[in-house]
């Protein structure tokens, strides 16, 4: 069934409520709202980047096929730089900003194990690099994308091409104008017309979005695009925002009829969607659905073997970004007009399960997330579960 607005409602009054309270109450509403779904049964299920005192948090993951047999596991992997890195599990306090590579492995078994783990982008910035994306040009030309993080001023958009299906990677070149950006992992994507779109978002200073240092205010959304593989590309010709912290991490997916549809993340308590009718250059103004979601980002595909869009989210009103959890699937067959089939994927209340990428191999859909207890620190391991596509339906 689809949500109600009395019900998302209700929903955002107990979390105003909430807000205002304890931490309990918030608490409460979480597991409210955890018991509203069934919980879906993994055909399988593992920590495929575990925490260890070298690598102590994980995220921003995507899994990526190679060809029949072979997939792509590609996630941020950060790092300690101290000669005695933190032993006790989830504590290390690894934030946003610290050292981090992009690392990646690889499976011979639809995802049920992993090996032959290489850095596949090193750290040559002052912060970080992370935020993976490849887009499939052909069956051997891949384009993969990142966020290099110098300083508050400069975290910018770079691109690598591979031409013999990702053994070995091209020359670096920065796609962004010199500003401040930032990318999902899992979210570009390539159209029907051949069109590549990278979904970007960074603050805005004189109507332009990135040309300013980041500093909590309002977040325009937009998108890089490219009509010839990324050889020459262009960026949305206006951005989507709302009211509070504005919009940003935008999740696209391509409508039967060539529209584009985009979610976004607020500060408003529900995701936000808004539309392109010409591939991407231009958006209209985001409104509010009846998805209840706290501060963070949201996914969404084509179901390969139905057609229908399937939509990944934390399902709980909330005006900051905690609490991330449940994170719970839906699926549209109308195009997004309206919801149906809400299902969890992970309702654990006493964990964060968000950030998630989404895969369809055969029969199968792939679902990765960052996964952390609520009394870790900022430290967080990458989760997969594998479920049978039609369990989405039943």
């Amino acid at each position: 069934m689809s949500v109600h607005r009395r019900e998302f409602l209700k929903q955002s009054l107990a979390c105003t409520l909430a807000g205002r309270g304890t931490g309990s109450l918030l608490q409460a509403q979480v597991k409210a709202a955890a018991e509203k779904r069934p919980l879906l049964k993994p055909v399988h299920e593992s920590v495929v980047c575990p925490w260890t005192p070298e690598h102590p948090r994980h995220d921003h993951q995507l899994i990526f096929p190679l060809d029949e047999r072979r997939l792509l596991l590609v996630w941020s992997e950060y790092y300690s730089r101290s000669k005695q890195p933190a032993q006790k599990k989830g504590f290390s306090g690894i934030g946003d900003h610290v050292a981090c590579q992009i690392s990646s492995m690889t499976s011979d078994d639809r995802g049920r194990s992993w090996g032959n783990r290489r850095v596949l982008q090193t750290n040559e910035w002052a912060h970080n690099v992370k935020h993976p994306n490849l887009i499939r040009l052909s069956d051997q030309e891949i384009l993969f994308s990142y966020v290099g993080w110098d300083s508050p001023r400069a975290r910018n958009v770079f691109m690598r091409r591979s031409n013999d299906n990702g053994r070995t990677w091209g020359p670096q070149q920065q796609i962004s104008e010199p500003g401040w950006y930032c990318c999902n992992a899992d979210h570009a994507l390539r159209l029907s017309t051949g069109r590549v779109l990278i979904p970007a978002h960074g603050p805005a200073a004189d109507n332009y979005v990135g040309g300013t240092a980041y500093k909590g205010g309002d977040l325009h959304s937009f998108v890089f695009y490219s009509d010839d593989g990324f050889q020459t590309w262009k960026r949305s010709a206006n951005s989507m925002t709302a009211p509070g912290r504005g919009c940003h991490e935008p999740a696209i997916v391509e409508l039967k009829d060539g529209r584009l549809l985009c979610f976004l993340r607020n500060t408003n308590q529900c995701l936000y969607q808004c539309y392109s009718e010409d591939g991407g250059v231009h958006w209209s103004k985001p409104v509010p659905t009846e998805l209840p979601s706290p501060e963070a980002p949201s996914i969404i595909k084509r179901i390969p073997s139905t057609g229908d869009l399937l939509l990944l989210w934390n399902h709980v009103a909330s005006p900051r970004n905690w609490p991330r959890t449940p994170l719970t699937a839906a699926v549209s067959q109308d195009e997004g007009k309206t919801w149906r089939h809400f299902k969890d994927i992970d309702n654990r209340t006493n964990y964060d399960a968000a950030y998630p990428s989404l895969t369809f191999v055969g029969d199968e859909t792939l679902i990765a997330y960052y996964s952390r207890s609520t009394d870790w620190k900022r430290d967080s391991e990458v989760s997969l579960k594998i479920f049978q596509t039609d369990q989405f339906y039943a």
